[in-house]
């Protein structure tokens, strides 16, 4: 007989066409969510599980002894996590988030700019007309230009940085391009998409969730699950890393020649890894390199209560968007502390890179607005002195057409996303 190899497990997920929860019932999974078209998702470990109420009773007996243990409510809780690279879990941002990635790529040229000029020293674009913003350019987003005349700043990857200069036409740009003079012959096309937390018309997700362990060919099908948020980690060595958290309503085995639920699921994404190492971190508008870890969480809080009359919760419950996270660097100079005492609101800028190719695939997490907790800073030991700096988020709330940044507590860009 053999025994389950966790390199034998797979995760496959699809998400619901309702994201309706019915209190008291809930669907067949043949027909919803159906067993094919689901994905392969690429992982490093899973905790979910179907856990349940209990309760035993506590009646007073003359044996001394428990004579009745029940079962209660049934909920599905516990995570997965992977190795964060781009497109993998675009659809599990987009749950947590209760957001869609946005529809269009950004294209502009000369009819609309007139011309553009670069400058090295500056780290700019110059636009000779229109206006960058209104015509839906952001902070966070990933560029790239063609038919320049000079050819190195054509079909390379630029993260905006930010907006300036009369009618935003001064484009503060990573990495800084060529020194070049007016071109009237371009084309500047933004790179994937980007998501957001919306002000209004959140979407509600549902999502089932399998793992199949092959080897032994028993596969648990969790059904009815909201993802709940998850947790960046970004190491100064090593790959970045997700968990997303989740809870759902009920969990179903399949065995012999029932399992696996979901029938040819489209394979498993095939992307580079994104290495903290490589790419831009930003912090307070400057670029740093003095941060030797830094997390960012994002919590929507899902809860599922019980109810008379059914073991099925009624509905996964989510709350606010909480994203906070936590930096730690070299003390270097009083800056961020300063922050923390002054109660200064700064911006969290963290471009990811797979490959050093100048158009490499490629994500940008962008928090707006983040204040910090605090600026722990111990002085021991002989070697580089640490400072940790946790922060929490908050929704960036100026007028969007001065700034260029969107108004949340967090942006995603993902060239891969399509």
């Amino acid at each position: 007989m053999s025994l389950a190899e966790g390199v034998s497990a797979r995760i496959a997920y699809k998400f619901y066409a309702s994201a309706t929860i019915t209190p008291g019932t809930e669907p067949a999974p043949a027909s919803d969510p159906g067993a094919s078209s689901a994905q392969i998702l690429r992982r490093v470990a899973s905790t979910l599980s179907l856990g349940k109420d209990t309760y035993q009773s506590n009646e007073i007996r003359s044996d001394r002894q428990i004579a009745d243990f029940r079962h209660g409510t049934k909920r599905v809780s516990g995570n997965v996590s992977g190795e964060l690279s781009p497109l993998t879990y675009a659809d599990w941002f987009e749950a947590s988030f209760r957001g869609t990635w946005s529809s269009a790529v950004v294209t502009a040229g000369p009819t609309d700019f007139t011309s553009v000029a670069a400058d090295n020293s500056t780290s700019k674009f110059t636009l000779g007309g229109g206006n960058p913003v209104t015509k839906g350019y952001r902070v966070g987003m990933i560029v790239q230009y063609t038919n320049l005349s000079d050819s190195d700043n054509n079909s390379k990857n630029f993260v905006i940085l930010a907006f300036g200069g009369s009618n935003n036409r001064e484009i503060t740009v990573y990495p800084a391009p060529d020194t070049m003079t007016a071109d009237t012959s371009f084309a500047m096309t933004s790179v994937g998409r980007e998501l957001i937390v919306p002000a209004t018309g959140h979407v509600s997700r549902k999502v089932a969730v399998e793992i199949y362990n092959e080897d032994v060919d028993v596969a648990r099908l969790f059904t009815e699950n909201r993802v709940g948020g998850f947790n960046i980690n970004l190491p100064a060595t090593g790959m970045s890393t997700v968990d997303f958290d989740v809870m759902g309503r009920n969990m179903t085995v399949y065995e012999s020649g029932d399992a696996p639920f979901f029938t040819s699921p489209t394979a498993a994404t095939t992307t580079g890894l994104l290495a903290a190492v490589n790419g831009l971190l930003r912090i307070g508008g400057s670029t740093v390199a003095v941060v030797t870890s830094a997390s960012i969480q994002f919590q929507s809080s899902p809860s599922g209560e019980a109810v008379i009359g059914s073991n099925l919760v009624p509905e996964i419950f989510l709350g606010r968007a909480m994203v906070s996270g936590q930096m730690t660097a070299f003390f270097e100079n009083p800056d961020l502390i300063d922050d923390f005492v002054n109660e200064t609101e700064i911006e969290f800028l963290a471009y990811l890179t797979t490959t050093s190719a100048v158009n490499t695939p490629a994500m940008v997490i962008y928090l707006p607005r983040i204040k910090l907790g605090a600026a722990d800073l111990q002085t021991q030991g002989e070697g580089g002195q640490m400072i940790t700096l946790p922060f929490q988020a908050l929704k960036y709330e100026t007028a969007v057409a001065t700034a260029g940044i969107e108004n949340t507590t967090i942006q995603i860009t993902d060239t891969q996303v399509t």
